[in-house]
């Protein structure tokens, strides 16, 4: 099922809180360094209702980014896609 992706990157408090706050309803890709953090965070909020995929990534390796980019994109309206992918050609 298509619908709106939200990218959030560290599967912290902070970062949970965030998602809570504007990512119900919506796709929530959860990027963290640590994958036990990514999944321990999105297990809680699948728990609570919310849409959650785990997935381990290094903020500072665009390689990483670029594969978060493209597993939101799996779950991504096409409008969202467009978007996603004018950023990462910027």
């Amino acid at each position: 099922m298509r619908k709106e992706v939200m990218i959030v990157t560290g599967a912290g408090q902070i970062g949970m809180a965030i998602a809570r706050r504007v990512g119900f309803g919506k796709k929530i890709v959860l990027g963290d360094k640590n994958m036990k953090n990514a999944e321990t965070i999105a297990k809680i909020m699948n728990d609570a209702g919310y849409d959650v995929e785990p997935s381990q990534m290094d903020l500072s390796s665009r390689k990483d980014i670029l594969a978060i980019i493209a597993k939101a994109q799996q779950y991504c309206l096409k409008k969202s896609a467009k978007s996603l992918q004018k950023a990462v050609q910027a």
